[in-house]
């Protein structure tokens, strides 16, 4: 089963989508990471969708413009991403990451391997 095309998300920047890369939809539970000058920080999230250079996550918590977060779950590092936006939505949050580690091979075929 192949992976599908995800949502556009135009309704949500206001913006008409200009990625290079299209998105897949994935649901995914992972942990971001990260240490900055007030220690160590742990987040649970829910990636929504990935491309080859990005994903987009739902957080429980806001996390800063431009922290490099690592992107794992209990098991899998799935690698690391840059904080590119960060949006209140509703109680949560959508956190936008420019992923240079190409991590969609990687969750895509771990994903399928649920199905």
């Amino acid at each position: 089963m192949s992976p599908e095309p995800a949502p556009s998300r135009s309704w949500f920047t206001g913006h008409a989508e200009r990625r290079l890369h299209s998105r897949l939809a994935v649901d995914r539970e992972v942990v971001l990471s990260w240490k900055d000058r007030s220690g160590d920080h742990k987040v649970r999230a829910r990636a929504l969708d990935i491309s080859k250079y990005g994903m987009l996550l739902e957080s429980e918590s806001d996390v800063a413009l431009g922290v490099v977060v690592f992107i794992g779950t209990g098991a899998v590092l799935y690698g690391r991403g840059c904080v590119r936006h960060c949006r209140a939505s509703g109680e949560k949050y959508l956190v936008g990451l420019n992923t240079p580690d190409h991590m969609t091979a990687l969750m895509v075929s771990v994903d399928s391997r649920q199905l």
